[in-house]
């Protein structure tokens, strides 16, 4: 009997210290990352238990966890750091107690562009640290802002096209920033942004692909498919699969760098299959060459790469904390909940050529059964959409650990996928 994950109750005396921190990636014109916002936001526990959670108290729990808890360089890796400033921090009242280094300073847009505030954004950049003007509105008392920004953050969701193409055009005229655009959902809206001349983009539009029903899908692309499928397959023989590696050479070069890489630690002497295969164990095998078919098929972005493992890793952690069976299929179910965005096809047809257990369907489908919720929870927390962050009874301070877990593993794994 599996336990059914359901809504943990929360004592306050863990509501009363709760408060969440993920991130969301900010990308360049060719799609590689430039940096991550650093996300924080109290669950609904910690609202209701403590009111109102304001602004100076989510800056200072940023800092406080993001450099000395977690570690800047385990949430951003080598990129940027966006992090948002209230008023007091921007005038001086409260000290910013970091040098800039990675970091890029986010100006909330309810700060009036004061004397004093102006002032204070004057100090900063005298410190080197990089500026950013967030949610940026195309208001006549917000411009005197303009010339001390070094980057400007426009919602485009909160424009139509008429008024954000009137509205880059002025601040093309005097502004030689960078223009990031905010909230990109989809790969026309990315289109559009780059042809008005945005520099970067934030949003979640790598993970919805342009898909056109009924379109045949490519000869490379079902081979994929097939071999993937021979990959889930538990009756699946080591023999069949180092036949398949042996007759592609550019896999099996591939799948030994990868062997090699220091992810593993195993020395860096594979030279075959059947030595990994003797190290490793066919599970293993089978996981990691799921992780270099994938990977060579995404043509987009790194970071996709990156959240696929980051989601493949927490749904099984999270899977194993509530002893549920089959738990390698909850690492399944989250690399596979990207396969539409890495072979830009519909999910559906996909799976159409994939034969899956029904629970897997179910969730990569519907989100539904304990792998579906799990998937939730995990889709949710990389959104930070905290109100969906549940999974059974684990706290959520614990899926909070388990995130940043994941994202520490999921950086490791990419250290040897670059290598391929």
């Amino acid at each position: 009997m599996t336990e059914k994950v359901s809504k943990p109750k929360l004592n306050q005396e863990d509501a009363k210290n709760l408060a969440l921190i993920g991130r969301q990636a900010i990308y360049k014109r060719d799609l590689d990352v430039v940096g991550y916002e650093l996300l924080y936001r109290p669950s609904p526990e910690v609202n209701s238990a403590n009111g109102e959670f304001d602004g100076i108290t989510a800056t200072g729990e940023v800092i406080l966890n993001a450099f000395l808890e977690i570690g800047i360089e385990t949430l951003v890796n080598d990129k940027f750091a966006f992090i948002n400033l209230t008023q007091e921090y921007v005038e001086g009242v409260i000290a910013i107690p970091f040098d800039s280094g990675s970091v890029v300073l986010e100006i909330l847009e309810n700060i009036d562009p004061t004397p004093i505030v102006i002032q204070g954004i004057e100090r900063l950049r005298s410190r080197g640290f990089t500026i950013a003007l967030d949610d940026f509105v195309f208001d006549e008392h917000l411009m005197p802002l303009v010339p001390f920004a070094d980057i400007i953050k426009v919602d485009i969701m909160g424009l139509s096209d008429d008024e954000l193409e009137a509205g880059i055009e002025r601040l093309q005229q005097n502004f030689e920033g960078k223009l990031l655009a905010e909230k990109v959902e989809t790969q026309a809206e990315f289109d559009m942004c780059k042809d008005l001349g945005f520099d970067y983009f934030q949003g979640y539009f790598l993970e919805k692909p342009v898909v056109v029903k009924g379109q045949k899908m490519p000869a490379n692309k079902v081979a994929t498919l097939q071999l993937l499928q021979r990959l889930q397959d538990t009756e699946v023989e080591f023999e069949e699969l180092e036949a398949i590696i042996k007759n592609d050479a550019s896999l099996s070069f591939k799948l030994l760098r990868y062997i090699n890489s220091p992810s593993f630690n195993l020395g860096g002497n594979i030279s075959s299959i059947k030595q990994a295969l003797i190290l490793l164990g066919l599970g293993t095998l089978k996981r990691w060459m799921m992780i270099v078919v994938l990977a060579g098929e995404s043509g987009k972005s790194k970071d996709l790469i990156s959240k696929a493992l980051c989601r493949a890793h927490m749904c099984e952690l999270l899977a194993k904390l509530l002893k549920l069976k089959n738990q390698d299929q909850y690492f399944l179910v989250g690399l596979f909940s990207i396969l539409d965005a890495m072979l830009e096809q519909d999910i559906t047809d996909i799976l159409k050529q994939i034969p899956l257990p029904e629970e897997l369907n179910l969730a990569l489908l519907e989100e539904k059964g304990n792998m579906g919720k799990i998937l939730k929870c995990v889709i949710a927390y990389e959104h930070g959409k905290w109100e969906d962050v549940r999974c059974g009874k684990v706290p959520v301070k614990i899926i909070e650990k388990k995130y940043l877990e994941s994202i520490a593993w999921a950086n490791e794994q990419l250290l040897g996928l670059e290598q391929i």
